[in-house]
């Protein structure tokens, strides 16, 4: 599909891939303003207005000119056509990826205002996006990250723990598709225990051939992919284990794409007995409308169009470890999987609330934005994806890690279609709502 280079006006030969991977560190992220609606880009002597509503529209050329003034020690690995652009002062983010070179779509969301913003410190509290990055939690429970001891649970008092949304992540090592970084972290849980961890997080890119092999199934000739997968793994530093009694962790993976009225998210289901299994599915803060999903006998078609706030879930007795998304205006075909456990246990809560002594968080979870407040016309058009590994019961210098890979294809629809229904059993003509 076409895309229009007007945006901003950058010629296409303007940045290329070879360049970008040949740029040695310079100097950190160099913001501009946040608080416009458009701000002024620099980016080969060419100046032009940037507007959130353009997020949908951007060429993986553009985010590489992007990227090389804002932040020039981002990494692009990958072959061919195929790259992702990984940075390491964003918490080693996938922040976004193409399928079709310097001309094809940027397939990532990442809040590109925030990117250029350094007159409000505070504002990286809200450093959401990328097309995949790792996450620590829980949010919400008795055991927080997230709330300072004694708070109550508002907006106000939400925050972020600085390693996962301020602080740089140290590049370890690096090849052309392949980039490892680590972080040492310690942070306060609502119950006023402390975590001493070391983050580690590996991003790998996946070849067509090999993501074939890996998923089982043939991929057309005709169809262009992008495929990566990223291992985060966890150890406890602190002198106690972790338990229940002070407060655990998990390890999710989140993933932001562009939303739009074209798009879906498709979530496999196990069916059975709901004593056994529990409820199909389940909105744990924002409770998703009725008109935004439809629960078939063996999936959740999701509609992600950043209109309203809602969120669904699927918990790990239900989930198949693997979900879809498919964006008609662009026609690229989502898959994400991840590992699952070897058996079920104790998931963690993404709500608020203070309780939930059962531990029946999500596996998996969806977020669509949307306005914030009744009457509001525009939210940031994205969509977010999360994949959630289990409670952590680590003792003292134990690890776990959970694992994420993401796959982007583009062709026909009939080729689309057969990856579709080989991998999840729904057909092209239920993705597009036709049956």
């Amino acid at each position: 599909m076409p895309h229009d280079h007007k945006t901003m006006g950058i010629k296409k030969d303007c940045v290329s891939i070879k360049l970008l991977q040949a740029i040695l560190p310079m100097k950190k992220m160099k913001l501009l303003g946040l608080a416009a609606a458009t701000v002024a880009l620099s980016a080969c002597g060419i100046i032009e207005e940037i507007s959130s509503s353009d997020s949908d529209d951007w060429t993986f050329g553009q985010d590489l000119a992007f990227l090389k003034k804002h932040d020039p020690e981002c990494l692009i690995l990958g072959q061919g056509d195929s790259y992702i652009a990984v940075s390491p002062n964003w918490q080693a983010r996938v922040l976004t990826s193409t399928l079709d070179g310097e001309e094809g779509l940027s397939l990532g969301w990442y809040n590109r205002l925030l990117a250029m913003d350094d007159k409000r410190e505070e504002e990286y509290l809200n450093r959401f996006g990328g097309e995949e990055r790792l996450r620590i939690g829980p949010e919400g429970g008795d055991a927080s990250l997230f709330f300072p001891a004694g708070s109550l649970y508002t907006a106000e008092n939400w925050r972020a723990p600085s390693f996962l949304s301020k602080e740089p992540w140290k590049l370890v090592e690096r090849s052309a598709t392949e980039a490892r970084f680590e972080k040492l972290a310690e942070v306060d849980n609502a119950k006023g225990a402390h975590f001493k961890m070391l983050l580690e997080r590996q991003v790998s890119f996946i070849p067509k051939a090999d993501a074939a092999k890996i998923l089982g199934i043939d991929i057309p000739e005709g169809v262009k992919a992008v495929a990566y997968q990223s291992i985060n793994k966890v150890t406890n530093l602190g002198p106690d284990d972790w338990s229940s009694k002070f407060g655990m962790i998990n390890i999710s993976v989140q993933s932001c794409f562009t939303a739009n009225d074209t798009t879906a998210v498709f979530i496999p289901y196990k069916p059975g007995d709901m004593a056994k299994f529990g409820d199909i599915l389940s909105g744990e803060y924002f409770v998703a409308s009725e008109s935004q999903y439809v629960v078939e006998p063996n999936f959740i078609k999701f509609k992600v169009d950043a209109k309203r706030i809602e969120e669904i879930g699927v918990n790990a007795m239900r989930s198949k470890g693997i979900l879809l998304s498919f964006n008609g205006k662009s026609n690229v075909l989502t898959v994400i999987t991840y590992l699952r456990p070897a058996s079920v246990k104790g998931y963690l809560p993404n709500t608020w609330r203070r309780n939930n002594p059962k531990n029946e968080g999500d596996a998996i979870s969806v977020y669509n934005n949307g306005p914030v407040a009744q009457g509001a016309f525009y939210a940031m058009p994205f969509y977010e994806i999360s994949t959630h590994s289990p409670a952590l019961a680590l003792a003292r210098g134990k690890s776990q890690f959970h694992l994420q890979r993401t796959y982007h294809f583009s062709g026909s629809e009939y080729d689309l279609g057969k990856i579709a229904y080989a991998l999840t059993g729904i057909s092209m003509k239920q993705i597009r709502g036709e049956e």
